[in-house]
């Protein structure tokens, strides 16, 4: 029975490779060393070759043990022909975070390390172990947290992924889940039929985490075929909002496409407001596509690797619906910005519509960069990606560096500086560019032309600084790293 399972796992993970058009791409597998990712190696090496998959295993430090298990995954990739990588995270160069945010940093740094792997090795895909039962548990994970239909639809096949730099063909790596067909029970009996080894992580029954209470309300009730909270009811649940999504969605590119505007080289989108500021605009007329064009834009600008929950959203809805009633009323209107989930929103104006950015950070929230070479790229703020060389024709000392600083860090530095460059910006860029709550959000980037010199100012407010090195012999380029695409899979 396992090996049925086994060769029916292989045919459909060698189908979805080739749907998504990634035959001829080699792959980079998330090995845990748990069951389902162990398994997930066992069948990619069959469906693709192991020639084609590299294996890396993120060895978060938590437990004493996680070194020797990811040394042992290790000698299971050995046999199964699949080059394999360990990275280890060092919780002793960052605050390590309090218990309710561990597993989301956690996570954080997981997927910057597999964005690096993906760099070295010039990988596009990322597969994943994730199956039908992490599928329920994302689900109502969402579910308690007050997600929309966004976050209910649950985890796609195919998604970015989160933290990671652009490949060399400036496409951003993906990660795809071929197994969310497949229950935990039978990727256990793949192990097992295979003589897998496999480790069960101690973390994941720890009840302090929220996602291990539900994970056992899960696995409590996959015995009683009346429960609501069991794997199947859950998933249909799910796949009907998902049916939802997908309705929504196929007018919501075009409509955004018409009302939007993204500038992804400040990280910030401008919705439409109507002209005569009584009406709803069309993108706000029908509450289930406000709720999602919201979901998208929000999305878009937080960079957040989940969906906004819905009791955010209704904050920014409750402010668009109340700010046209008062214009139809003539009601005085408070032009109060609202800032939830990462974004603050901005009323619209004479010169702008509603105006989403990034909420300002808090003290030191943003690190500044390590100081980094000519024709690098940085990813500043889990949001922009910026990438400072050369001018073509133009000869650079290689001892020439850069750093990115958020505006708080640099007008400690250059307070005088700014301040006439945000003068002379005022001149040339629009009204909404220019907003205080864009600019406090926007990355200052300074150029050091030798190691022992004092850094100057390059860079700042979307420009660059006249008479710096930046203008005459340097490209400096910002961008989001989510492109301009508003409406993508989570």
């Amino acid at each position: 029975m396992a090996a049925i399972a086994a060769s029916h796992a292989v045919s459909h993970v060698q189908n979805i490779i080739q749907r998504l058009q990634l035959g001829d791409k080699r792959l980079l597998l998330a090995v845990s060393g748990g069951a389902d990712s162990m398994a997930l190696a066992y069948i990619a090496s069959r469906a693709v070759g192991p020639r084609n998959c590299i294996a890396v295993t993120v060895d978060h430090g938590f437990r004493p043990e996680s070194a020797h298990e990811a040394a042992a995954v290790g000698r299971y990739m050995q046999k199964l022909g699949i080059q394999h990588e360990i990275r280890r995270l060092k919780w002793e160069e960052v605050q390590k975070p309090p218990v309710q945010r561990l597993e989301e940093v956690a996570r954080q740094r997981r997927y910057t390390e597999i964005g690096n792997v993906c760099q070295t090795y010039q990988v596009s895909a990322v597969l994943t172990g994730h199956h039908s039962g992490d599928q329920a548990e994302t689900f109502l994970f969402r579910f308690i947290r007050h997600s929309g239909i966004h976050g209910l639809s649950g985890m796609s096949l195919q998604t970015a992924l989160p933290f990671a730099l652009p490949a060399a063909d400036n496409k951003t790596p993906v990660i795809v889940r071929p197994l969310l067909d497949f229950d935990k029970r039978t990727l256990y009996s793949i192990c097992k039929a295979g003589g897998i080894e496999w480790f069960e992580d101690a973390s994941n029954s720890d009840p302090r985490f929220k996602r291990n209470m539900l994970r056992q309300i899960i696995r409590e009730a996959d015995d009683d075929d009346r429960s609501p909270f069991n794997v199947s009811s859950l998933l249909k649940v799910r796949k009907a909002m998902q049916g939802h999504r997908e309705v929504i969605d196929r007018g919501l590119a075009s409509l955004l496409d018409k009302h939007a505007t993204v500038r992804a080289d400040l990280g910030v989108v401008e919705l439409a407001a109507e002209t005569d500021g009584q009406q709803l605009p069309r993108w706000a007329s029908n509450p289930a596509v406000r709720e999602r064009a919201l979901a998208s834009v929000v999305g878009w600008v937080n960079c957040k690797d989940h969906p906004p929950e819905l009791a955010h959203l209704r904050q920014f809805e409750q402010l668009i619906v109340s700010f046209y009633k008062a214009r139809k009323a003539g009601a005085s209107i408070a032009q109060t910005p609202v800032s939830t989930a990462g974004v603050t929103m901005l009323p619209p104006t004479v010169r702008h519509g509603w105006l989403f950015c990034r909420q300002r950070p808090r003290a030191n929230e943003i690190q500044i960069t390590k100081d980094l070479a000519l024709g690098a790229t940085a990813l500043w703020d889990g949001r922009l990606l910026i990438c400072v060389q050369a001018k073509p024709g133009r000869s650079i000392p290689e001892a020439v560096t850069w750093r990115v600083y958020s505006q708080d860090a640099a007008m400690h530095k250059w307070a005088d500086q700014l301040l006439e460059h945000r003068r002379v910006c005022r001149k040339t860029h629009r009204p909404a560019d220019m907003h205080q709550a864009v600019l406090a959000v926007q990355p200052i980037i300074s150029v050091k032309p030798v190691p022992d010199a004092q850094p100057t100012l390059a860079f700042a407010f979307g420009s660059v600084c006249a008479e710096s090195l930046a203008a005459t012999d340097l490209d400096i380029s910002v961008r989001a790293v989510r492109g301009t695409d508003l409406v993508a899979r989570n």
